[in-house]
């Protein structure tokens, strides 16, 4: 029976790292996602500010309707240009707190709603994933260590008759 216990500890344990590392990799994905969207609208927030800059529909408006849209669509690119820029150029240690510090709430939900899961064998994803198995491992014990200490039979000291 005991050997069934110890097979059963090899299992679950390998299942929690296998979990951990699949999340990790998911997660890494989902980041890449969430950039290509943010780039997305970068991109079409600059063309946007373009078009009201020198646009000739823009041109004929009052200048102060058309100042008030200039500085909206600056507004936009800035705060879409900061964000982008905190979350792809972080490096590896810091980017998913940059995703949860600089993710725009609306994007972070398309990019989940749009979401297709996918394995991108890069330098941070292996990071990651190694990172998550290393987690993984340690919280499986952690878990596993009081569940072990109320199972196991209390030791039997032996005592020397002294002779």
């Amino acid at each position: 029976m005991d050997w069934f216990f110890r097979k059963l500890d090899t299992f679950m344990g390998g299942t929690v790292i296998a979990a951990a590392a699949i999340a990790a990799s998911q997660a890494q994905a989902f980041l890449v996602q969430y950039v290509q969207r943010l780039g997305g609208h970068l991109d079409e927030a600059k063309a946007h500010l373009h078009n009201v800059e020198h646009g000739l529909r823009y041109q004929l408006m009052s200048d102060t309707v058309r100042q008030e849209l200039q500085t909206e669509a600056k507004t936009r690119v800035a705060a879409l240009q900061d964000a982008y820029h905190a979350i792809a150029d972080a490096n590896v240690f810091v980017k998913p707190f940059a995703l949860l510090r600089y993710g725009d709430q609306t994007m972070l939900a398309g990019t989940w709603r749009d979401f297709v899961p996918s394995l991108s064998i890069n330098a941070d994803s292996v990071f990651y994933i190694i990172l998550a198995m290393i987690l993984g491992f340690l919280a499986y014990e952690f878990v596993k260590l009081p569940i072990v200490a109320l199972l196991q039979e209390p030791r039997r000291r032996k005592f020397r008759k002294r002779g």
